[in-house]
């Protein structure tokens, strides 16, 4: 069996389709030789690497944004982004809007492991380097800190200070990591969540945030389609779930469901690749 590598790119919620395509894994009985995440993409492969099935990820998802309990579900009916702030550790400090505490501890809490060392699969974080801009792949030591620093978009959340480096949103340099694998595997698997939301019907000016989100987005789907043209992965799956943007968790349901196609599509092209 050919050793399979399996990239999860940045996103913001659309990420979540991440757990759909996953599921083509389990179906085909299928266990990636190692995983890569940048973003929304190294929280769901900071899961998956945990040994965590989609239906405990489904469960988990299901219980955060649908819980009577939960943050989110006291402001279910406010759209206002500036309402979700309070669920992100709100703070007005040098470096980010939000601290970003509360969603750690939420990720230590429930994956119970913090050191890369105890994941069932290896997995490796892609960040940035604020100072120097490079990419920076993390792969040993703090696993929590490590994907911390690989979704703290820059003014939003603040920035992680880890092995004297100050690290950013690991998709300002990779958003889709699937090149930081092919050292070790065979087959690459590079799952795209960074597609257009589609057109808008009428020229309203969008609220600042949003043009701050979908300028970010726009430089991400620049970045990953220059490096596709000079070196791609074996399997592409650009995912394109429209009417959700990057900070619209709420609409989790419709997002695994929008994903249930690219789940289709990557198991054919897997069935074709490995002769399954």
């Amino acid at each position: 069996m050919k050793k399979i590598g399996l990239a999860l790119g940045a996103g913001g919620a659309r990420g979540l389709a991440h757990i759909v395509l996953i599921e083509a894994l389990e179906e085909l009985e299928i266990q990636p030789t190692i995983i890569a995440g940048s973003s929304i993409g190294a929280i769901v492969g900071a899961f998956y690497a945990a040994g965590f099935k989609t239906d405990e990820m489904k469960h988990i998802l299901h219980q955060i944004i649908h819980g009577t309990k939960s943050k989110f579900w006291e402001i279910h009916k406010k759209s206002d982004f500036i309402k979700y702030f309070d669920l992100l550790d709100p703070t007005i400090k040098i470096g980010g809007l939000l601290k970003g505490d509360k969603l750690a501890n939420f990720l230590s809490t429930q994956l119970k492991i913090n050191d890369f060392n105890k994941l069932q699969i290896p997995l490796k974080v892609v960040a940035t380097d604020y100072f120097s801009k490079n990419q920076v792949v993390l792969d040993k030591g703090d696993l929590i800190s490590a994907v911390r620093a690989s979704y703290a978009l820059p003014f939003l959340f603040s920035p992680v200070k880890r092995e004297k480096k100050l690290l950013v949103d690991g998709g300002m340099v990779n958003p889709l990591p699937y090149d930081i694998l092919f050292n070790d595997c065979d087959l690459t698997i590079a799952v795209d969540v960074s597609a257009s939301n589609g057109a808008r019907t009428k020229l309203d000016i969008p609220p600042a945030y949003e043009v701050f989100f979908s300028a970010f987005q726009i430089m991400q789907g620049s970045i990953i389609n220059e490096k596709t043209k000079n070196i791609a992965p074996d399997i592409h799956i650009r995912t394109n779930i429209e009417d959700v943007r990057v900070h619209e968790f709420m609409k989790a349901d419709t997002i695994l469901e929008s994903a249930r196609p690219y789940k289709t599509e990557l198991k054919k092209k897997l069935t074709k690749l490995l002769s399954l």
